[in-house]
């Protein structure tokens, strides 16, 4: 029995030590786990797109893998990306746009920046109105309009 509780001091003891030693990176580098974790890009994604894309989802206050998700779905990451009457990243109606403030012609919706300002805009409602990503990319593509009302969040989301 002493056997064993010396060998459980010793390994207590051993693990404490090991708690407390600092390691320190050599001089010049930073370490490993102050680095910012760096998300590979997506296909087709610049870097200069993943900027504008973090702009406009951190502007609105959408969390940016949900535009991600949102993005990768509708255009894989393609600005001029075109489906019947949908424009650009987000495949947005010029219609939703306009709801939104856009005011330009529905090519204008093939610059990226263009869409992802009136596209992650209408996307925060249907962030607001849901409970997950999944619903929340349900609302953005089928549209949210009578969700809000029943809601009581059609000012919030942007819609009246």
């Amino acid at each position: 029995m002493r056997l064993i509780s010396t060998l459980c001091l010793v390994a207590t003891l051993g693990l404490a030590a090991c708690g407390t030693a600092s390691i320190n990176a050599p001089s010049g580098t930073a370490s490993f786990a102050a680095a910012p974790r760096q998300i590979p890009l997506h296909p087709n994604e610049t870097p200069e797109l993943r900027e504008l894309i973090n702009k406009y989802a951190d502007g609105y206050g959408v969390p940016r893998p949900l535009v991600h998700q949102v993005i990768v779905r509708e255009s894989t990451h393609r600005p001029g990306a075109r489906n019947g009457p949908y424009y650009g990243l987000m495949q947005i109606l010029p219609a939703t746009a306009r709801g939104m403030g856009f005011r330009g012609q529905p090519s204008d919706l093939l610059d990226a920046e263009t869409n992802l300002r009136y596209a992650v805009k209408y996307l925060r409602g249907a962030w607001l109105l849901s409970d997950s990503y999944d619903e929340a990319v349900g609302w953005y593509a089928r549209g949210y309009y009578y969700e809000a009302k029943r809601q009581g969040m059609l000012e919030e989301t942007g819609l009246r």
